[in-house]
C-alpha cells in the first residue's frame, strides 16, 4: 500500500523546519506564475525557480506560504 501521495508532499509548512515547503509548486497569487521552491537560504528566504522563465530568485518563506499551491503547471 503507497502512502504520502502529492497531497502529502504539498502539505503545508507546520514548523520551524522550513525544508517542508522544498518541492511543492506554487503561484504567485491565485492566477500568477507557477514557481518551484529549490531549497531554504535562511531562516526567511526560500530560493525559487519561476516555471516559465527559469529565473531563480531569494524570495521570502511567509510570502511562500502565503501563495497557494499550483494545481496545475503552467
Amino acid at each position: 500500500m503507497r502512502t504520502g501521495g502529492f497531497e502529502e508532499a504539498q502539505a503545508t509548512y507546520l514548523s520551524d523546519d522550513g525544508r517542508g515547503i522544498v518541492g511543492q509548486f506554487r503561484r504567485f497569487g491565485e492566477e500568477g506564475p507557477a514557481y518551484e521552491v529549490l531549497g531554504i537560504v535562511s531562516k526567511e528566504k526560500a530560493l525559487i525557480s519561476v516555471v516559465y522563465s527559469e529565473e531563480q530568485l531569494a524570495y521570502p518563506i511567509a510570502d511562500v506560504l502565503a501563495d497557494p499551491i499550483a494545481l496545475t503547471i503552467p
